[in-house]
């Protein structure tokens, strides 16, 4: 009876050692197969200490190489953090190389040495120049978004960037100007269309993302990133001038010159909701933008950055960098990425193993290697 009973104690102890293995494999695939249905967070698993290593011997690097290293740096700081964010335990991958990258800028820097030459010898035709570089912001922001993506890949397929020569002039280049000529009332609608086009211009593989946000929802994030931080400036703005004149009357009299002081209690205010004008609305229109991003019918993706919490990071951020002469800022620059992937999230509706393969099959060979030749990033 006893050898019995030892026995059934040993066969249920297997069971549970099973169960309990099989349970946790269970949950490895879930979090390995990114098929399984359902939210799955989008993490960053680098480290500032790791980080630190790579971004001290690039600044050391590039000074010792009047810059001429700083294309190789960029290579080892994007392949850092793309193939430490990952999905589940896939991480991003990017292929770029430095040279690529070195032959564009000696393409940028050639252009506007060019440019300045003939700006210097032909004083006339400075206007022209001008109108010449407007028209090249576009074709150089188009190039430098093909080149990004091209560059990144997850799963061994590769992303791309389809945006036209018109669209992006008219984003880039004069819907900037019709915002301001109408007073901002035009800006809610023109961010719901650019964050549309922006969207709508990648790809991964051989599909499209899509993306159609409301435009009243931008117009609400208009609301709280814009006119509410604009009546706070204006709201601050007397108690701005009160120590600003408080100052100019404590001030030495007599000397026959005015001084100038402005108070720092008095500016502080100020920066604060103006980094709060450049951060919120730019946020809360991601979010907007992310919320309604749809790749195919296999994945949709959900965006959850807190508006107060990103400018409470880029502020502190700013302070200790500026503190710490520079040294934290590996550590404000993992901060900030690690937040932004911790917020982003993408929820699979589909077979995205099928959706990954059938990518796989209809993947150009030439196109990789249009990919690799081509890609010179041109930057200005």
């Amino acid at each position: 009876m006893q050898s019995l009973s030892v026995l059934t104690k040993s066969i249920l102890n297997s069971v549970t050692v099973v169960s309990k293995i099989q349970k946790t494999l269970e949950v490895m695939s879930k979090q390995i197969n990114p098929s399984i249905p359902g939210p799955s967070q989008i993490n960053f698993k680098g480290t500032a200490r790791e980080y630190f290593g790579i971004w001290i011997v690039n600044v050391i690097l590039s000074i010792i190489t009047i810059g001429i290293y700083s294309a190789w740096a960029k290579v080892k700081r994007e392949t850092y953090f793309k193939n430490n964010t990952k999905i589940g335990e896939t991480g991003f991958g990017y292929h770029a190389t430095g040279m690529q990258i070195f032959k564009g800028r000696l393409i940028a820097v050639a252009v506007l040495v060019l440019l300045n030459i003939a700006a210097i010898f032909y004083p006339e035709i400075g206007g022209a120049i001008f109108v010449i570089l407007i028209f090249l912001i576009p074709l150089i922001i188009n190039n430098s978004m093909q080149f990004s993506a091209r560059a990144t890949s997850f799963r061994n397929i590769r992303f791309n960037w389809n945006g036209t020569y018109g669209k992006s002039f008219w984003f880039f280049v004069i819907a900037p100007v019709v915002s301001i000529l109408s007073l901002g009332i035009l800006m809610p609608l023109i961010s719901k269309a650019y964050y549309t086009y922006f969207a709508r211009s990648h790809s991964y593989g051989t599909s499209s993302f899509s993306c159609d946000p409301k435009v009243k929802d931008y117009y609400v994030a208009y609301g709280v990133g814009v006119v509410l931080p604009v009546f706070l400036i204006i709201a601050f703005l007397p108690i701005f001038g009160f120590a600003t004149f408080t100052n100019l009357s404590s001030g030495p009299t007599g000397s026959g010159t005015m001084e100038i002081s402005l108070s720092g209690s008095g500016l502080l205010p100020i920066i604060l909701i103006f980094v709060l004008i450049t951060s919120v609305y730019r946020v809360l229109c991601r979010n907007l933008m992310m919320r309604s991003l749809t790749l195919s019918d296999v994945a949709n993706f959900d965006s959850t950055i807190n508006p107060i919490q990103f400018v409470w990071i880029r502020i502190s951020n700013l302070i200790v960098i500026t503190l710490s002469l520079g040294l934290m800022l590996p550590w404000a620059t993992v901060r900030a990425h690690k937040y932004l992937s911790e917020c982003s999230k993408i929820i699979v509706t589909g077979d995205l193993e099928k959706f990954i393969d059938d990518a796989t099959d209809n993947k150009s060979s030439f196109g990789e290697e249009v990919a690799e030749l081509e890609g010179l990033e041109v930057t200005i």
